[in-house]
């Protein structure tokens, strides 16, 4: 498949809701060789690193944005094992 055409289809990608996307991808996965167990441990760790980066790793203000506890942030960092970025001081 050509550059090209992967950047068409995932511009179409983007374009569909997010259960629609969700569709796609649970179609694929079930027609994976992965385990439900890795697909659903792949699908938190990317969803919990993207929303980490969201807000800049803070978990307090993250916890408040997503309704979810930041003790469970935490346990869910360290059962999927993402660091937490380490700030630089000024």
């Amino acid at each position: 498949m050509t550059d090209k055409k992967i950047t068409e289809l995932a511009e179409v990608f983007e374009d569909l809701t997010i259960k629609k996307q969700m569709k796609i991808l649970a179609h694929k996965s079930a027609n994976s060789k992965l385990y439900f167990k890795e697909i659903m441990e792949e699908f938190e760790r990317t969803l919990l690193q993207e929303i980490l980066e969201k807000y800049d790793y803070n978990v307090l203000n993250m916890s408040l944005g997503i309704k979810l506890h930041r003790n469970t942030i935490s346990k869910k960092m360290k059962k999927l094992k993402i660091k937490d970025k380490k700030r630089k001081v000024k």
